[in-house]
C-alpha cells in the first residue's frame, strides 16, 4: 500500500503542490506503469520520486530531472536507452492492449504536468521543454 502525499503543503510553492497532487492521484498508477516497463527497477523509481516530493520544501533540479526521467521511461524514449541500457525489450507490450492505451494516457498527463510546472518557473530548465510534442496517444 502506497502512503498517501500531503496535498497541502505548507511550502507556498505552488509547483510542488501540483506535483505532490498529481502524484497523490496517479501514484498507484505511475508504479504500475514504470513497474511494467522497467519491472521492480521501474516501480522503485517512482517510490523514491515520491519519498522526494514527501520531504521537499520545493521542486528542485533533481526533482524535475526525475520527473523528466520518468516520462522518458513511460513514453518509451529511445534516448533512455542510453542511460538504461539493461531495460528489457518492450516486445512484450501489446499496442491494442488496455494496459498500453492506460500507459498513454498517463504519459500525456504526465506530460501535462511537466508543461504546468515549467509554465510556473521561468527557470526551468530547458532540457525539460525538449520533451518531444508528440502526445504518447
Amino acid at each position: 500500500m502506497l502512503r498517501t502525499l500531503p496535498t497541502k503543503t505548507l511550502s507556498t510553492e505552488p509547483q510542488i503542490a501540483i506535483v505532490r497532487a498529481f502524484f497523490a492521484e496517479q501514484g498507484n498508477a505511475l508504479c504500475n506503469a514504470a513497474g511494467l516497463i522497467d519491472g521492480e527497477a521501474g516501480t522503485a523509481r517512482v517510490l523514491r520520486l515520491m519519498s522526494m516530493l514527501r520531504e521537499a520544501p520545493r521542486l528542485d533540479r533533481t526533482i524535475q530531472r526525475r520527473l523528466v526521467d520518468l516520462h522518458r521511461l513511460l513514453s518509451l524514449d529511445p534516448v533512455i536507452e542510453a542511460y538504461e541500457p539493461d531495460l528489457p525489450a518492450w516486445d512484450f507490450l501489446d499496442p491494442a492492449s488496455q494496459e498500453v492505451e492506460d500507459l498513454c494516457l498517463l504519459t500525456d498527463r504526465l506530460y501535462d504536468l511537466l508543461i504546468a510546472i515549467s509554465d510556473l518557473d521561468a527557470g526551468w530548465d530547458q532540457q525539460a521543454l525538449n520533451l518531444p510534442a508528440q502526445k504518447a496517444a
